[in-house]
């Protein structure tokens, strides 16, 4: 049945759970660079799990509607922002940093009034596979990339075989 909350929902199929947002109308050449600075982390990690165990709102927007939101829960959710904003602070890539702190959530609906927030029980639990940059001030409306999670890459052959590889090029 899903979960119910007031408003004109969000479709599920636009969820998202932001990390880093970029100014609008943004140079194709900053995303350029920003894709190169994204894939140095996210090269690194493997899918993980977020939970939210409750839905909340945000106070109202300007034109008077009140994001619902779900807060999402994860360490390696702030774990991978964090190393992402040392990325692109590194590289001298721009992106907002207009809150204080980081509230990951989901927003799920706009309401035109403010609702009580509640639980979620049992909490959602749900993995992450993927990560999005996304280029356009509208989600995909310009340009996204998208970034499968898997880790850092296995050799396929052991140690040993790699050391005796090395060896024998160094003794021919």
């Amino acid at each position: 049945a899903g979960l119910e909350v007031p408003g004109e929902k969000e479709a599920s199929s636009e969820y998202d759970i932001t990390l880093v947002c970029f100014e609008d109308n943004w140079p194709i050449s900053e995303i350029a660079k920003a894709t190169e600075a994204a894939y140095n982390v996210v090269s690194e990690v493997k899918p993980f799990l977020v939970s939210a165990s409750k839905v909340s709102h945000f106070p109202p927007q300007s034109d008077g509607s009140v994001p619902i939101i779900a807060p999402i829960e994860s360490r390696d959710l702030h774990k991978v922002r964090k190393r992402l904003c040392q990325e692109f602070d590194k590289r001298k890539i721009g992106y907002m940093k207009s809150f204080k702190e980081y509230h990951p959530h989901i927003t799920l609906a706009y309401s035109q009034s403010q609702s009580d927030d509640f639980k979620i029980d049992p909490a959602l639990e749900f993995s992450v596979s993927e990560m999005v940059l996304w280029g356009g001030d509208h989600a995909d409306d310009r340009i996204f990339i998208t970034f499968p999670l898997q880790g850092p890459r296995r050799q396929k052959r052991s140690l040993k075989a790699q050391q005796k590889n090395v060896f024998s090029k160094i003794a021919n």
